[in-house]
């Protein structure tokens, strides 16, 4: 997906946006004093990655570049900053403070959810990071380096005017879902469980399904839930109800057999960690909450 075919939508999504704070993983009344940084100034946390002492992987380091497979419609953790083409958020600043220390160039690829894992493996992208959910399926076609933990959550309209509290209120509802996510399998189970069969509509991008529950064609749009969390702070008309369940790890996906970047990654990461790094991204993001402990 090309990030020309993004841009007329973020502007869209731009005039919507409300002065606020990215949001945390935890409680919604939490809006100050979380590290955030004003959503009007979100450009890049401020990190120096260079002095790290990790060896880059020799195929990464000859080529120039680190380059990043990630759907930029997932804000706050990656997405177009309004009015350009910049990839920003936290994914993204993970992705330039590891390429620093590696002594390349980050290249972040922007790629649709439900293809993403195929440009991963055809060799189109060195990696996946794109808050990406470490499953059992996945896990058969993906290895992880496992870096943040996050759980799901519910928006819906402000007001909550279908009473909707967990997922299983969402039975007989109409219900937003991005292609390609945990929150598809999670619908499934839940309808196994239902009298009335949730009504899924599938969007291409996470955007479109918060707009969808801002203009009333569904009830709930279901996500990850600092991506709820950060949506419903900026789009007019929405709120997240609940507390996020099924909480589990994201991970960057690498190719089964590149075994050198996966231990080059692991490395990076733990010194990320060790020096600052990692939490100065998630501070500035708002996301403190899914450090790893």
């Amino acid at each position: 997906m090309s990030t020309a075919r993004r841009v007329p939508f973020l502007l869209l999504l731009a005039a919507l946006l409300l002065p606020a704070f990215a949001s945390a993983c935890g409680d919604d009344d939490d809006d100050e004093g979380s590290g955030g940084a004003d959503s009007a100034d979100l450009v890049s946390a401020s990190v120096n990655c260079s002095d790290l002492g990790v060896t880059a992987p020799a195929r990464i380091k000859q080529a120039g570049k680190f380059v990043v497979a990630s759907d930029l419609s997932y804000a706050p953790m990656e997405f177009v900053r309004p009015g350009t083409n910049e990839p920003i958020g936290a994914d993204v600043d993970f992705a330039k403070c590891i390429a620093q220390a590696w002594g390349v160039t980050a290249d972040v690829q922007n790629t649709s959810f439900d293809a993403i894992i195929p440009a991963l493996t055809s060799k189109k992208a060195d990696v996946i990071m794109s808050s990406m959910s470490v499953t059992d399926e996945r896990k058969q076609q993906v290895d992880f380096v496992e870096y943040m933990v996050a759980g799901s959550g519910i928006l819906v309209k402000q007001g909550n005017p279908e009473g909707i509290k967990t997922i299983a209120d969402l039975c007989g509802k109409k219900v937003a879902i991005q292609v390609g996510t945990v929150q598809i399998d999670e619908a499934e189970e839940q309808n196994a469980k239902c009298s009335q069969k949730i009504q899924v509509t599938t969007f291409e991008q996470n955007t479109d399904t918060i707009t969808a529950v801002a203009s009333g064609r569904a009830d709930a749009a279901l996500m990850d839930y600092p991506v709820a969390a950060y949506g419903a702070r900026q789009v007019k008309g929405t709120e997240v109800v609940g507390e996020q369940y099924n909480t589990g790890p994201y991970g960057i996906a690498v190719r089964k057999d590149d075994t050198e970047v996966r231990q080059a990654l692991q490395a990076t990461i733990k010194a990320m960690r060790d020096k600052g790094q990692y939490q100065a991204i998630l501070k500035y993001w708002g996301l403190e909450a899914g450090a790893l402990k």
